[in-house]
């Protein structure tokens, strides 16, 4: 967006360098990327954040089917059928 360095060297190629940004839209051109370029940015931390939710939400499932089968071998070894039940599965 800034003046190149032959236009600030040489001030009569200034004109030529506003002439030709005019002439190419090298302004809207910009703006046009930098608008695409956010857009694509908001959309990969949008994509981040659900993956990122997905993957919670499967380790808490995780910790829930663990902690549900700690709790029923605790509740065999205190019906006193737990031996029984450790030693059919273990040899």
């Amino acid at each position: 967006k800034d003046r190149s360095d032959t236009a600030w060297n040489l001030s009569q190629y200034e004109r030529i360098h506003e002439g030709m940004k005019e002439e190419f839209e090298i302004e809207d051109r910009f703006e046009h990327i930098e608008f695409k370029l956010n857009l694509i940015q908001q959309n990969a931390k949008f994509f981040l954040e659900v993956l990122h939710a997905q993957k919670t939400n499967s380790l808490e499932w995780i910790i829930i089917v663990l902690i549900s089968f700690e709790c029923s071998l605790m509740c065999l070894e205190m019906s006193g059928l737990g031996g029984t039940f450790f030693q059919a599965i273990l040899p």
